[in-house]
């Protein structure tokens, strides 16, 4: 964690406070909020060109630039992860200010935490839970896309975030995010009791996207220095069959990492 905590640093020491106000202020105007928000989904890059007045907009305010793969391929990446995280915490923020109502005040969370561990796969049980109990309130005022008028990938993302800080409110529980690529990665770190437990967050695309999701998770937990990392994979629906089939323990040969994948359904259950 300490190259992270050097990065960030100097990402600090290079962005300015007010530099920072300048950028979300830019972010936040439409029409350039709307592709703001689709740069934080993960199914796919988005492609650079200097032809599209929206971003040259953002390019030349310092929210975006571009990402050189080769001659033929360029694509929109964010300047560094400190500009990603700082528009990352003012969306959520601006969505979701409070996430209330996780639990009765009497409720035994021994089975999500205790004085030594977190159960990762239960909170994430009683997260989806939670999103399908109060999945309407939750996406009431969730922005969408015009073409098709779905909710942002990233509004779950949000969501989650928001979640987990607020469930963990009164503990002892660090949770911060972390986009190790300045792409659309998107990574929680939970520090609690001397551990260290990473979550990768992905939307399930495909059965390709998937096998590649959980060799890049397993090569982040190696930067990371853990054993084991969680692989929380978005999805529309998904049935009990599936699950079983995709919600296999995944260990990589390469690095020797643990990848524990586990889809959280953001559509109705029906």
């Amino acid at each position: 964690m300490k190259l992270f905590e050097g990065v960030f640093a100097a990402a600090l020491n290079l962005l300015p406070n007010n530099n920072i106000l300048n950028i979300i202020s830019k972010a936040k105007q439409e029409p350039y909020k709307s592709f703001v928000l689709e740069l934080f989904q993960t199914k796919k890059k988005v492609n650079f060109t200097y032809h599209d007045s929206i971003i040259n907009f953002l390019y030349m305010n310092g929210i975006v630039e571009p990402d050189q793969v080769s001659l033929e391929e360029m694509y929109v990446k964010f300047p560094c992860p400190y500009v990603q995280k700082q528009l990352f915490n003012y969306f959520a923020r601006e969505l979701y200010r409070e996430v209330d109502g996780l639990y009765s005040p009497f409720e035994d969370l021994s089975d999500t935490i205790t004085d030594n561990s977190i159960d990762i796969r239960r909170l994430l049980q009683r997260y989806e839970q939670y999103l399908q109990a109060n999945r309407e309130m939750v996406l009431k005022d969730a922005p969408r896309r015009k073409n098709d008028l779905r909710v942002y990938e990233a509004v779950f993302h949000f969501h989650f975030f928001l979640y987990l800080v607020s469930f963990f409110r009164g503990y002892e529980v660090r949770i911060f995010p972390e986009f190790p690529t300045g792409n659309g990665a998107i990574d929680l770190l939970i520090r609690y009791a001397g551990q260290l437990f990473g979550l990768e967050l992905k939307s399930f695309a495909n059965q390709r996207s998937y096998r590649e999701a959980l060799k890049q998770a397993a090569k982040y937990g190696q930067e990371l220095g853990v054993t084991a990392i969680w692989l929380v994979l978005f999805v529309e629906a998904v049935d009990d069959e599936n699950r079983q089939r995709f919600e296999v323990v995944y260990t990589d040969e390469k690095t020797g990492v643990v990848v524990r994948p586990l889809f959280v359904q953001t559509g109705s259950v029906s």
